[in-house]
């Protein structure tokens, strides 16, 4: 089971390969889990149609600054 936006997703297409363990917990439990229905990246592009900046996380949270890999 995983989501069918994985594809587009800035998210996971920037941190899918990440080794840090609290991103690799938001793929295991939003992208490829049980919460996936849940993830505000998807709600967030159903309500604007369009998706969210990459740094915003599965959870709704922004990407703290010191695990962002572009800035």
């Amino acid at each position: 089971m995983q989501c069918e936006l994985l594809e587009t997703c800035g998210f996971f297409k920037e941190y899918q390969g990440t080794l840090d363990l609290a991103c690799r917990g938001f793929i295991k439990t939003y992208c490829k889990g049980p919460q996936m229905n849940e993830c505000r990246r998807k709600e967030y592009r159903q309500a604007h149609g369009k998706p969210p900046v990459t740094e915003m996380m599965p959870n709704g949270q922004t990407m703290p600054k010191e695990y962002r890999k572009n800035d």
